[in-house]
Parts: C-alpha cells; sequence; structure tokens
C-alpha cells in the first residue's frame, strides 16, 4: 500500500496536471480566433472600386465570414474631394490569400490596375485641375465598359497616364 506521502504527490500531481490541462483550454478558448486565423482554412478577398478606389475586403476563416469591410485610402479621400461619393461601385480583383487547410501554406493572388494611383502621382506634374480631368476620363471610360470591364484597354489607359498624360487632355481625346 503507497504512503500517505505517496498519495499527497500523486494527489499534487493531478491537481497541478488537471490546472494546466485547464489554463490551456482557456487560453486556447481565449485565443482560438487568433489560432483559426492565423492557421485554420481561410480565404481573404480584397478588391478596389474603379471609380473611388475604396479597398473592399472579405475574409472567410474555417467556413465562416469574420470581416467584411469597405476602407478608404489617400486616393479614394482625393476622389471624393472632387466626385459624388454616390456612385455604382465597380470592384476589381486586387488580391486574394487562399489556405485550404489547418497549417497549411497561404497562396495569394495579385492583380489590378493602378490608375488612380498614377493619376494621382501626378498632381505635382500637371496640377490639380487637369490630375483630375484625368481622373474624370478615366471615370468614362470606366462607366463605359460597365459591367465588362476591358482590362486591357485600363492598362493602355494607365500607360499614356504614365507616360503621356498631356495627351489624354487635349480637347475632343477621349483616349
Amino acid at each position: 500500500m503507497p504512503s500517505s506521502r505517496t498519495l499527497m504527490k500523486r494527489a499534487t500531481i493531478k491537481k497541478a496536471l488537471g490546472v494546466t490541462v485547464l489554463a490551456a483550454a482557456m487560453v486556447t478558448l481565449v485565443l482560438w480566433g487568433k489560432i483559426s486565423e492565423a492557421f485554420g482554412p481561410m480565404r481573404q478577398e480584397e478588391r478596389y472600386c474603379l471609380i473611388c478606389y475604396r479597398d473592399r475586403v472579405e475574409q472567410w476563416v474555417c467556413g465562416s465570414k469574420v470581416r467584411d469591410d469597405t476602407v478608404t485610402n489617400e486616393y479614394s479621400d482625393w476622389i471624393d474631394s472632387f466626385t459624388p461619393t454616390e456612385h455604382e461601385h465597380v470592384w476589381a480583383f486586387d488580391t486574394s490569400y487562399h489556405r485550404s487547410h489547418w497549417f497549411g501554406r497561404t497562396s495569394i493572388g495579385c492583380g489590378g490596375v493602378a490608375t488612380i494611383p498614377r493619376i494621382f502621382e501626378q498632381r505635382s506634374r500637371l496640377g490639380e485641375a487637369e490630375s483630375q480631368q484625368l481622373a474624370s476620363k478615366y471615370h468614362e471610360l470606366v462607366r463605359g465598359q460597365s459591367p465588362q470591364v476591358d482590362f486591357d484597354e485600363l492598362a493602355r489607359f494607365v500607360d499614356i497616364v504614365v507616360k503621356n498624360p498631356n495627351s489624354l487632355l487635349k480637347p475632343g481625346n477621349s483616349n
């Protein structure tokens, strides 16, 4: 028969083990959202509006949607300064993240045409009014194509914005 001292040691070990398991379970429960987001199956899609350049971020973790936000940035703030904010968004793919199983690798896909940022960058060289005029021409191009947007044509437009923006500002030049 074990001595009372041995029984006390076993009881202490059981209590310590029970407290440790309970503490680990509590920490896991409290941090479950962070743990599942960091290591669990997930998908995140980021889009931007071709008109106002706001970002839309949607995220699913373990099959549940955990985020659906539309956020502003310096480009959308600039567009809002001269364009009505009430418009039908024309969302375009930007970045996608995907992890199909627990502790798996996350794949990333990127795309998009950064026309508004390139026009924004021209402000110091062309001036505010001319940059706003370029943005308006771009908006006309996008609205004229919506809902089927020709990204090759948008890429050509941004190329002209970077290389020869003044050619787009000539009267009668649609692009």
